[in-house]
């Protein structure tokens, strides 16, 4: 049941820190290019892709929930 937990909380947070990686890593990534109009699609792009892996890590948790408890 703990390393459940753990796969919950890690989801969550990268779900709710998901904003704050997407602009550090266009900061990271694109650092000597010019973005003008471009910038807002890739910025949605980073803090969606941020958003997957935080739901994929949330539903690992609550799978292995589901798979103890059966």
């Amino acid at each position: 049941m703990k390393k459940q937990v753990w796969y919950f909380i890690l989801g969550l947070i990268v779900i709710i820190l998901s904003t704050p990686l997407g602009y550090f890593s266009i900061n990271v990534v694109y650092s000597n290019e010019n973005l003008t109009g471009e910038y807002v699609s890739i910025l949605n792009g980073f803090i969606h892709s941020f958003m997957l892996i935080g739901t994929l890590i949330f539903s690992v948790g609550l799978l292995n929930i589901l798979r103890d408890t059966y």
